[in-house]
């Protein structure tokens, strides 16, 4: 068969299928002109070196002007194949990568344990205790929380993991309100948010409770049943503590580990980063008849006409300044924020109401909406891919393709190569006007339409500009 006979059977054009049969294109592979794109490899890298933020779109203007006859969309897909746009420093952050899990890496399990009938002076009906626990070396810390919500969930997470040390590569969670999504089954977006900041991966642990997780709540229930009434909330972390390490002595006396036997492996954990992550803890107080709240072991001082009303007292993790508002949220005092446990009355200035968190850093301006004329170096690629063309075409090194001597460039739409011909007729040009008349008029062959429609879909004349 004819390469007609096969176009007209397979409904194909028949340079389609001369270039099958010829073996200039591959079956299955998309044609992409990489080869056509190599030689500009150097211009464009150098012009995006010198500016990250250069548009597309200029600089394939630019490479059309030094003779690149491939279209806009391969033009930008060989610029994402070769990864010739650097990533701007200003602008961009750097790609974050997933936790790569070492062979002996600790995972840290959390879990909630609430208990009833708290000591009168703590001012709430239930004690919420927080345990992380180490799968591989069994030893686990816990942190004493005044309600379940998502502030005291990362200032507990936090408080266990520097006890710790360190953390693990992965994070386990029970199914709690401010970790699980009610209807989804998924850890929530803030949580996810965490675990970034700390460079782990969270997920939801299994409902049930292993045999590490039943003796811990024995152990934290015969603590429980054992504390005074007298007990405030910092003496009872204290006791939790204690407990903690003495059952982790324990565990390594079973093991042998204290007469030398097995001396058990040390847990392999990683580093925290220096400040925890910013979240806003909120707790409800009564201001006293001296006007005082207080707050973790010490007192601070609100105005004196709202004794005996509610306010909240606030605080962000990391930040050294403790807020105390309203409840529908005006900050009405701020003092720096005292250290747990120390009997402090904290007057301060009650009139000086500044921010809660300070101000970013401002980041270095980036001219990403500038232009940046082209560099030496990208010049004299330039030049060089004009050398090459002179070449190609046969020219002299001085003459310049399509054009006089002051007229940089050539294009290869023939339309714009007939255009320039009769504006800048040439001796040397007179065999390129046969072939771009004979392109033209198989171009008009293969769009046979006369007329162009407007935006308005009136018809107008024939264009026989060209």
């Amino acid at each position: 068969m004819s390469i007609a006979a096969i176009a007209r059977l397979l409904g194909r054009d028949r340079k389609t299928v001369s270039s099958y049969l010829s073996g200039k294109r591959t079956v299955g592979v998309r044609s992409s002109g990489g080869g056509e794109f190599e030689r500009f490899i150097p211009y464009c890298r150098q012009r995006l070196q010198d500016d990250a933020h250069f548009e597309a779109s200029a600089l394939f203007a630019e490479l059309v002007d030094l003779g690149y006859g491939g279209g806009y969309s391969t033009f930008t897909r060989a610029l994402r194949t070769h990864q010739l746009r650097p990533r701007c420093p200003l602008c961009q952050r750097p790609p974050r990568t997933r936790p790569v899990r070492p062979d002996d890496a600790e995972e840290v399990h959390f879990r909630w344990f609430v208990f009833c009938d708290p000591p009168a002076d703590w001012g709430s009906t239930h004690a919420c205790v927080l345990v992380g626990r180490l799968t591989r070396s069994e030893r686990w810390s816990a942190a004493l929380a005044e309600q379940i919500d998502f502030g005291h969930l990362v200032g507990s997470v936090d408080r266990i993991l520097r006890q710790l040390g360190g953390t693990g590569w992965r994070w386990r969670f029970d199914r709690t309100q401010p970790i699980h999504c009610p209807g989804g089954g998924k850890l929530t977006t803030a949580l996810g948010r965490v675990a970034k900041h700390y460079g782990v991966v969270a997920d939801l642990g299994p409902a049930r409770q292993d045999a590490a997780d039943e003796a811990i709540g024995q152990a934290l229930a015969l603590w429980w049943r054992t504390g005074g009434a007298d007990t405030g909330p910092l003496e009872a972390q204290e006791s939790l503590d204690r407990l903690a390490r003495l059952m982790h002595t324990h565990q390594a006396s079973a093991r042998g580990g204290h007469d030398g036997s097995t001396e058990p492996p040390a847990p392999v954990l990683l580093d925290l980063p220096h400040d925890p992550y910013p979240a806003r803890i909120s707790v409800t107080r009564v201001v006293s008849a001296n006007s005082m709240v207080s707050y973790r072991g010490n007192l601070y001082a609100v105005p004196r006409h709202l004794h005996g009303h509610a306010v909240e007292v606030r605080r962000r993790l990391g930040d050294p300044l403790l807020a105390v508002a309203t409840p529908r949220g005006r900050v009405i005092a701020q003092h720096s924020l005292a250290p747990d446990g120390a009997s402090l009355s904290v007057i301060g200035h009650r009139h000086g109401i500044g921010l809660e968190r300070p101000l970013p850093v401002p980041r270095p301006a980036c001219n990403s909406k500038m232009y940046s004329s082209p560099s030496a170096e990208a010049l004299a690629a330039a030049d060089a891919l004009r050398q090459d063309t002179r070449e190609e075409d046969g020219l002299e090194p001085g003459r310049q393709a399509g054009g006089p001597p002051g007229r940089p460039g050539r294009s290869w739409r023939w339309t714009d190569v007939l255009d320039r011909i009769r504006k800048y007729p040439t001796e040397d040009d007179e065999h390129v006007r046969p072939e771009a008349v004979i392109h033209l008029a198989a171009h008009r062959q293969h769009d046979p339409t006369p007329y162009r429609r407007s935006h308005t879909g009136s018809a107008r004349h024939p264009d026989r500009t060209r």
